[in-house]
């Protein structure tokens, strides 16, 4: 090869890595939700415009690590807010993992805790990071997002015993006129507590109300019931699961969906669910 064609190819890399890096910079800037397909759990990336990112849960286990590399230049290796909807496996299990891996400013947690052998490592391996207990008091901006939590509530009244799904974080996040309502594992004793709460009647204003909802319980027939989507009123619904034994999505959760006319994505199906 002569070096007139080194020089040549030479250039065109150079090229190429800098069109990549403006176009990768340029994408990084860009708000974003990503619902990540990691089998049966949940994990999702929110880009915001400044450029900073939060991750939603992490997944079973360190195969969230491949689904962030899916989605996250090769060298950005900061996630600024990791916010952890409730300890159960299936939504922490690959949190040990993001934090090895990636540079974490700060996170929020339910404030729930466990005595399994996971959660102790959990525990050694978070200490010293700034962490935040997340609840109906938390405030939260940014860039041009704001974020609404409406659990934990220590103030709702659980007539039975209250599951340690029903302690999941759920926030709704608003960007400019468009809305996404999180609801961790939520089972329908605390959906119609929310409703009590927030929406007793069908026709007011209603702060649950969201364009999109993230479905709770990777859409188990314990959740989505038909008094809590009416008040939110979802027009996309995305369901986070994967194989399982549970029979998630259940058929009762699907029909509901379906007869408020949502339309309704899974991951098992579509893989990694960008919205912009």
């Amino acid at each position: 090869m002569t070096k007139n064609k080194i020089l040549i190819i030479a250039i065109i890399i150079i090229l190429g890595g800098f069109f990549y890096f403006r176009y990768s910079e340029a994408e990084r800037h860009k708000f974003k939700i990503v619902f990540l397909n990691v089998g049966q759990g949940d994990a999702t990336v929110i880009q915001f415009e400044t450029g900073e990112k939060m991750l939603v849960d992490c997944g079973p286990d360190r195969g969230i690590l491949s689904a962030l590399g899916r989605n996250l230049a090769f060298y950005d290796r900061t996630i600024d807010y990791l916010l952890i909807s409730h300890p159960d496996l299936d939504h922490y299990g690959g949190c040990v993992d993001v934090l090895k891996n990636y540079q974490i400013k700060k996170i929020y947690i339910n404030g729930r805790e466990k005595t399994d052998s996971y959660f102790r490592e959990w525990k050694s391996v978070s200490t010293g990071y700034l962490t935040e207990i997340a609840g109906v008091s938390t405030t939260l901006t940014i860039a041009s997002s704001s974020f609404r939590f409406f659990s934990p509530d220590l103030s709702l009244v659980f007539k039975n015993k209250i599951s340690d799904n029903d302690y999941s974080i759920i926030f709704k996040l608003s960007h400019g006129s468009s809305s996404y309502l999180f609801t961790g594992d939520a089972e329908e004793t605390l959906e119609k507590l929310l409703v009590e709460k927030y929406c007793p009647e069908v026709n007011n204003a209603c702060p649950l109300q969201s364009g999109v909802l993230k479905v709770g319980h990777h859409g188990s027939d314990g959740s989505s019931s038909e008094l809590f989507l009416s008040r939110v009123k979802p027009i996309e619904a995305v369901i986070s699961v994967g194989k399982n034994k549970f029979g998630h999505p259940g058929l009762r959760a699907i029909r509901h969906l379906e007869r408020i006319g949502a339309k309704i994505k899974r991951t098992d199906e579509s893989g990694d669910i960008s919205i912009k």
